[in-house]
């Protein structure tokens, strides 16, 4: 009888892991936007684009950033009323990592030409003074507080995080109010410090957990840079400007998602290609992929990203509102 038990107590144990290892493996998806809304003729897009979210039951939305145009402005009441308005879109929660036109670029007289490190401040304190509807189990970190929109979480034995790295050279171009301007690239160099660490971080976590997979969310597309001819130049104290400044960004997710050797996925707006790069990594990571997100004027759209480690191409994109598969990346895609 004492044997019976035990067998039988094996085999429930054997099939609870065998459940346990099914459900692990089921497909995940989640919705990622950004570069939306540019204007107001936009927000009944977005408030069309929440309502599909909602009646699909998308656990989480990740905003890649830019809630306004580059030229719009950033005063206070602008950027509150964004940020109510995304929060509004899903039930579940929003992951914001900022764009450019958030604070880089509000220096710009059209965008009211603050100092962009004192409006920098103040998206840290309007969209990370506290979690935004966020669900305790997925046990969302931040970074620090110094660097509270790097945020990592786990869903669906998927690791995601988010870094701050946005366009117009990731701050390192039109430093038009910043006095000294070297004030500004200072805070760049040191948020790119944040950015590596935390990226590494991620990877670590996602290794030890035996993770299935890694999404990687910022704003901008690492291939937009003011010229062409810097793209492998990298950044420096005696260089800061004219150089690329995602370059070491970029080695480090390479190297970082060979070692991993489980699916990778980098999500990114900036610019207005929407695709899906499936050769990024190229032979240096052959797991890694890119996806360049709607937004940017126009696809105002959302891309729904399904992942499954179990397939060939472990990350399915499709389009919110017309549900059609997102194209492969053309070329001139991958090297403006």
């Amino acid at each position: 009888m004492m044997l019976a038990r035990v067998a039988l107590g094996l085999v429930t144990f054997t099939l609870s892991l065998f459940s346990a290892a099914l459900s692990v493996a089921q497909p995940v998806e989640f919705v990622v936007l950004g570069d939306i809304p540019y204007g107001k003729d936009q927000i009944g897009s977005v408030k069309f684009i929440g309502k599909a979210i909602r009646k699909a039951g998308f656990p989480f939305v990740i905003h890649y950033g830019d809630l306004k145009s580059g030229g719009s402005p950033c005063d206070d009441s602008l950027l509150s009323e964004r940020r109510d308005l995304l929060a509004k879109i899903v039930e579940g929660g929003l992951f914001y990592t900022p764009g450019d036109n958030d604070w880089t670029d509000c220096d710009r007289p059209g965008a009211g030409g603050y100092d962009e490190l004192e409006r920098l401040k103040k998206i840290r304190s309007l969209f990370f003074s506290q979690n935004l509807m966020l669900k305790p189990e997925w046990q969302t970190a931040r970074q620090s507080p110094d660097y509270p929109e790097n945020a990592r979480w786990v869903f669906g034995n998927l690791q995601f995080v988010t870094l701050h790295i946005v366009g117009t050279d990731n701050g390192r171009q039109e430093i038009l109010k910043t006095d000294p301007a070297a004030k500004a690239l200072d805070a760049v160099d040191a948020r790119d410090r944040a950015n590596l660490v935390w990226l590494e971080a991620a990877f670590d976590n996602a290794r030890q957990h035996g993770l299935d997979g890694l999404i990687v969310a910022m704003q901008a597309d690492p291939f937009d840079i003011a010229d062409h001819a810097q793209r492998n130049r990298p950044c420096s104290q005696t260089e800061r400007t004219a150089c690329n400044p995602y370059l070491p960004f970029l080695q480090n997710l390479t190297r970082l998602a060979d070692l991993f050797d489980r699916p990778v996925l980098l999500v990114h707006g900036s610019t207005s290609n929407f695709c899906i790069d499936r050769g990024f990594g190229g032979w240096r990571a052959r797991k890694l992929w890119r996806l360049n997100g709607p937004g940017d004027f126009v696809y105002v759209d959302a891309a729904v990203v399904r992942f499954d480690p179990d397939d060939v191409n472990p990350f399915q994109v499709r389009s919110l509102s017309t549900e059609d598969p997102v194209s492969p990346c053309r070329l001139r895609d991958k090297a403006k």
